[in-house]
């Protein structure tokens, strides 16, 4: 099984990664939006979602928004963004930055707070596949099946349990 790795030491302090309301409240920083190239509307992500989706591209940046959300739980005592950013730097020249991208994902997919949500991005990804013409659920159906890909390659787990 692939490694997990939900803590960090910053200043000769660990720190627990936990994915609770304050997660979301400071993930909203980190809102994603863009514009609908056939559309031409604005869509935006959540920052939960946002930081998700760049954890499976496996972004060393929404690694650092993932740590600097996942510790606001420690409220006065919460590393700053520039000290996390300093971590994970000194991590990366030091280490593989995989296991953290591990821990990250199957805490937001499989932890208790974010797996409902996670799971409804999963089945919106999976209904996405039966638009209306074909081309377009070709795209989708691709799209989908990238996804699952890289979250069970990076995971070592498929990212969800359709039966449950």
């Amino acid at each position: 099984m692939t490694e997990s790795i939900t803590e960090i030491r910053i200043n000769d302090k660990i720190f627990k990664a936990k994915g609770t309301y304050l997660f979301g409240k400071t993930a909203k920083k980190y809102t994603t939006s863009e514009v609908d190239e056939e559309t031409g509307k604005k869509l935006e992500t959540d920052g939960v979602t946002s930081i998700f989706m760049g954890l499976m591209q496996q972004d060393p940046d929404k690694l650092i928004e993932f740590w600097h959300s996942a510790t606001s739980h420690y409220l006065k005592e919460q590393p700053s963004f520039e000290e996390i950013a300093l971590a994970i730097e000194d991590i990366a020249e030091k280490e593989d930055l995989k296991p953290y991208f591990v821990g990250a994902l199957r805490l937001l997919n499989e932890g208790g707070y974010y797996k409902g949500k996670l799971k409804t991005l999963w089945f919106m990804m999976e209904r996405s596949t039966q638009t209306k013409n074909q081309e377009e659920k070709k795209k989708a159906e691709e799209s989908k099946e990238l996804f699952k890909e890289l979250y069970e390659e990076i995971t070592g787990k498929p990212p969800y349990n359709s039966k449950a």
